[in-house]
Formats: structure tokens, sequence, C-alpha cells
């Protein structure tokens, strides 16, 4: 099993490559590596981290949708397909997995 400061700096790792690949107009990488950092931090059973890949999902998915509405991973063409985007879907992925995560405020 990986180390937790591992897994640690390995969703960070992934956040970094994310920023780059959507500054750089990747969307799809984008996406991919964000669902990377979700994977991760799920992993570590991170409620901070999987929140924090919601809100990105939530905002990329947004600023996509403004400046580039005709590219495949947006609303606009995923609805055009009948589909919902893959920022959508990670947005509701996140949502779940965070939902499914220990209660840290419970009495055990």
């Amino acid at each position: 099993m990986t180390e937790p400061r591992a897994a640690a700096s390995l969703c960070e790792e992934f956040l970094v490559l994310n920023r780059q690949a959507f500054a750089a107009g990747y969307y799809n990488t984008a996406y991919h590596t964000l669902a990377a950092a979700l994977q991760a931090a799920h992993e570590r059973q991170d409620a901070e981290g999987v929140a924090r890949v919601e809100r990105l999902a939530r905002e990329q998915g947004a600023v996509m949708d403004a400046i580039a509405a005709e590219d495949e991973p947006s609303t606009q063409s995923a609805e055009a397909r009948g589909h919902l985007s893959m920022f959508t879907l990670l947005v509701h992925e996140a949502h779940a997995l965070l939902l499914m995560l220990p209660d840290e405020h419970s009495s055990a």
C-alpha cells in the first residue's frame, strides 16, 4: 500500500498537470488528470481533496463552456449527443465519493 504522504504528493502532481493541461486548452487531458486526482484523494479517504476536485471540475466545466463551447467535453457538445459533459459527470462522481467517506465528525 502507498504511504499517505506519497499518495498526497501524487494527488498534488495530478492537480498541477490538470492546471497545465487546462491552461493549454487540452480539456480532455485536463479532465483525465482531474479524475486521477479524484481517485488519489479518494484512496486516501481525503474528504478535503475530494471536495477540491469537485469544485475544480465544476469551475473548469463552466470556464470551458464559456470559452470553448464547441469542444467535445463541453456541456453544449455533450448535450447535442444526448449526454452530460465529462466535467459534470466528474462533479457528480466526486460528490458521490464524498458522501461515501466516513464522517470524521461523528463519535465512535
